[in-house]
């Protein structure tokens, strides 16, 4: 694992537990985060980015609530701080969605 910033951090951070006979088809774990950090979701359609509970991540995407039920294109920016990463929505189920780092992962796999 990496270092946090945050020691307390520590402590929300642990791996999801995985079912050992699905055929996961993730490049790399995800870390749970509980719901305690927020990331912004830019649909670079005209509309601000919508804040958004962060729910879990890894280095290839991010499980996030969204705070409605709103239509998304499938192209969008996931925006931390003052980066924003082009990613896509890969699944959604009601206000909870799926995204996928577009440029950052697929060359260190």
């Amino acid at each position: 694992m990496f270092g946090c910033y945050n020691p307390g951090m520590q402590r929300t951070m642990q791996p999801i537990p995985q079912p050992q006979n699905f055929a996961d088809r993730r490049d790399a774990p995800r870390v749970g985060v509980e719901g305690h950090y927020s990331m912004r979701l830019d649909p670079c359609d005209g509309r601000s980015p919508i804040t958004c509970t962060l729910l879990d991540f890894s280095v290839t995407g991010v499980r996030l609530e969204l705070p409605e039920d709103i239509a998304l294109p499938a192209q969008v920016q996931i925006v931390v701080g003052e980066l924003a990463h082009n990613s896509r929505i890969v699944w959604r189920k009601g206000t909870v969605v799926g995204v996928d780092f577009i440029d950052e992962h697929h060359s260190i796999f």
